[in-house]
């Protein structure tokens, strides 16, 4: 039998992304991220050295697979929304349709939060893609509503928003039991009430 990083002979098999994070992500959950290598991983997934680090170019990027996808859910959902359609409601949507994880994806989904977690280095490498969703809610809410793009309102609504769905995750992960994530990330925004009767900042201060 041939080892994890050498060359395989004969026809080459088919590698899945998804198993082979969850195995990563399975090892740095357990053992601490930090603990275990690249090569660990290999071995782990029985993949060569070669074909890891063609799939993911590095540790972060096996713990950060996924955001893409879910960015490109919460852009689909907000372009997908009628022009009556309550904007705030429809952002809150976009978040949960963000997190509509399938069954399959659970588990490793779980144990990326938990790494990140443990990890709070980590979190600079989903930080751009995370932010750019947060600023497509800005700008959705400034078109939908003929606002300021600078608006006080607009920017702390939009922050409030991403700020909850991703503590709601982190509590999924670790206390969410057989409940989706969508379910929790709706009850966090429950929790965020925005005051409609207030003036908004472009009226100037009181």
């Amino acid at each position: 039998m041939n080892p994890a990083n050498e060359r395989p002979t004969g026809r080459p098999r088919t590698i899945d992304p998804d198993r082979v994070s969850l195995i990563a992500l399975r090892l740095f959950d357990e053992r601490g991220f930090d603990d275990v290598s690249m090569d660990d991983v290999a071995a782990a997934a029985e993949v060569s050295r070669r074909s890891l680090f063609r799939l993911f170019p590095s540790k972060a990027a096996l713990v950060w697979g996924g955001l893409d996808e879910s960015a490109d859910r919460f852009r689909a959902s907000l372009a997908g929304s009628a022009p009556d359609d309550d904007l705030w409601d429809v952002i809150r949507t976009a978040y949960a349709a963000a997190v509509d994880l399938p069954a399959e994806m659970l588990e490793v989904t779980r144990h990326r939060l938990h790494v990140i977690q443990a990890n709070p280095a980590l979190a600079v490498v989903g930080a751009s893609t995370i932010g750019a969703m947060t600023d497509a809610a800005v700008r959705f809410a400034s078109e939908r509503d003929a606002s300021p793009r600078d608006a006080l309102q607009t920017a702390v609504r939009a922050h409030a928003l991403a700020g909850a769905s991703s503590a709601a995750l982190f509590w999924w992960a670790l206390h969410g039991g057989d409940e989706s994530p969508v379910a929790v990330v709706r009850r966090a925004f429950a929790l965020v009430s925005f005051d409609e009767t207030r003036p908004s900042d472009s009226a100037g201060p009181a």
